[in-house]
């Protein structure tokens, strides 16, 4: 196997088959010599350039690829995800990383330091991705070839699909070289594409010849030189618009995101979102649809442009966020047809999941149950023991009511598994805790005593005062009373998520019991 030397100490690789050979190359990408010598000579032909409007107003050229140079550059670059294995510390155009995991990594970090790489794209030449290729063992001949597909006008273009791995590949040795750098000055680095970061709980004096500058821009300059090295020795100049400082006391950002105590959207970006909403809905779509082209001299659609932002703050926020959850609802009730899907609150999620079941036959004919997922609905065996068929209802709706029947029981667990036909539109699905309870422990009972038309759900806090094993079943003994009507109902962690179900307890009872949600794994395992 060959060795890459896009980084200095040599990386063991195996070149994947298709680049074995031109003959090999041409086949997997279904391209004959004539084509070659087309896209060799005319390329630039086959690219549309366009600018995009940037948060901060300016532009960026996007040069766009024809759907034919397209298709040959995504399977390129599918190829060369297999070779490129990224370091922990990029988060640009990786599976399972993004610009919010970028930001996550310096989360409550005191001091921030954001560096941008000038021109970044144009900045890597036709060159240097013939040379990379060339490093991975692949022939000088299709390493030629792949650079002539990849890139346009002597350089890598914004836009191509095979431009972000190659970026990667290309920053392979600068991200080695700038991780060991942070670790050595005891901060964190990162980077997003262009963007790079550093932080720490400590100033970032290990990063500067003299003293720390002012928070805000500062020029490149009075960076260590060693540092500002790194980036010239890997064809980079640092953009000395964009290097900024921030310290415990300022605004700190990573990638757009804050991340001061929580990794949150800027409130400007938020604000600017509220105001579009609110042209929109004072004055129309065609006035607002005006003032973004002015805004942003862009000809996007308001409503493209307002779906975006708005699912970016639910994908950073949470989409059961209240911020995200008023700003969605506003857009869906202007743009219905481009609907953005809302999740529900913790509180919506508890409301919908626990219903109250019903019979006419014999003692506990009234008790509590909840949909659990992956299990199903859940409540204890002795509130609907006998019953052939139960009744469930949700108290939001007492007349709308449905018939179940025990599909499964443990009467020994005191267990049951009813067979329903509610449509999953009617309700929501509680979680399983994953905890390993203890003594001291935080619990929340909820359910349905007594229940009577407009009552609500009953919700009562307390916490564990024992752990025991009654006829081998592990149970909670818990702090507060459980009254006949909650049997069946969960006790929650303080994550919301299932400890258990109701046993028994009340006045005439002097300790209230849940059973243990191991005991209802452990049934379930068994069946």
């Amino acid at each position: 196997m060959p060795f890459a030397s896009f980084s200095r100490e040599p990386i063991r690789i195996s070149i994947p088959a298709e680049f074995t050979n031109e003959t090999e190359l041409l086949r997997y990408l279904g391209l004959s010599q004539a084509e070659l010598k087309k896209i060799w000579w005319f390329r630039g032909r086959m690219y549309r350039q366009f600018d995009i409007a940037k948060a901060t107003g300016k532009k960026r050229l996007i040069s766009a690829p024809d759907r034919r140079l397209k298709m040959l550059q995504r399977k390129i670059a599918a190829s060369l995800d297999e070779i490129y294995e990224p370091r922990h510390a990029v988060h640009g155009f990786v599976r399972d990383r993004s610009v919010k995991s970028n930001a996550k990594s310096h989360l409550r970090s005191k001091f921030v330091l954001n560096l941008d790489v000038e021109g970044f794209f144009p900045s890597i030449s036709e060159s240097r991705v013939s040379g990379l290729f060339n490093a991975l063992g692949i022939s000088k001949r299709v390493s030629n070839i792949l650079a002539r597909i990849c890139c346009n006008e002597r350089s890598l273009p914004q836009g191509a699909p095979s431009s972000p791995v190659i970026s990667n590949m290309i920053c392979f040795r600068m991200d080695k070289e700038l991780h060991a750098y942070a670790k050595e000055a005891r901060c964190i680095y990162t980077r997003y594409a262009d963007d790079i970061t550093f932080s720490s709980y400590q100033p970032l004096n290990a990063l500067f010849e003299g003293s720390l500058p002012a928070v805000g821009n500062f020029p490149p300059d009075l960076l260590k030189v060693r540092l500002q090295a790194i980036f010239q020795s890997n064809g980079f100049e640092i953009n000395p618009k964009k290097a900024y400082y921030a310290d415990k006391h300022s605004r700190q950002t990573v990638t757009g995101l804050r991340v001061n105590e929580i990794v949150n959207v800027d409130r400007r970006f938020v604000r600017n979102i509220r105001a579009a909403l609110y042209t929109v809905e004072k004055k129309g779509v065609a006035v607002a649809q005006k003032e973004l082209a002015n805004k942003y001299k862009s000809n996007a659609s308001l409503f493209a442009h307002l779906q975006g932002r708005v699912a970016w703050v639910g994908h950073v926020k949470g989409r059961a966020d209240p911020i995200f959850r008023s700003i969605a609802s506003r857009f869906n009730k202007l743009f219905p047809e481009y609907e953005l899907k809302v999740l529900p609150t913790a509180v919506e999620v508890r409301d919908r999941a626990i219903w109250v079941v019903e019979h006419d036959e014999g003692e506990g004919s009234q008790g509590t149950a909840f949909f659990l997922r992956s299990v199903g609905l859940i409540t204890a065996w002795h509130c609907v023991e006998g019953a052939t068929e139960v009744e469930l209802y949700h108290p939001s709706k007492p007349s709308n009511k449905f018939k179940a029947t025990v599909l499964k029981h443990h009467a020994h667990r005191d267990l049951a598994i009813l067979k329903h036909e509610i449509l999953e539109t009617e309700y929501y699905e509680l979680e399983i805790s994953r905890r390993n309870f203890k003594t001291g422990d935080s619990l929340t009972a909820f359910g349905y005593p007594g229940f009577g038309h407009g009552d609500k759900i009953n919700v009562r806090p307390g916490s564990i005062s024992s752990l025991p094993t009654k006829s081998g079943v592990p149970m909670l003994e818990v702090t507060q009373k459980l009254v006949p009507g909650m049997s069946g109902g969960p006790v929650l962690d303080d994550a919301d998520a299932v400890a258990g179900v109701i046993h028994k307890g009340g006045r005439t009872d002097n300790r209230d019991f849940a059973i243990h949600i191991n005991a209802l794994s452990a049934w379930l395992r068994e069946v």
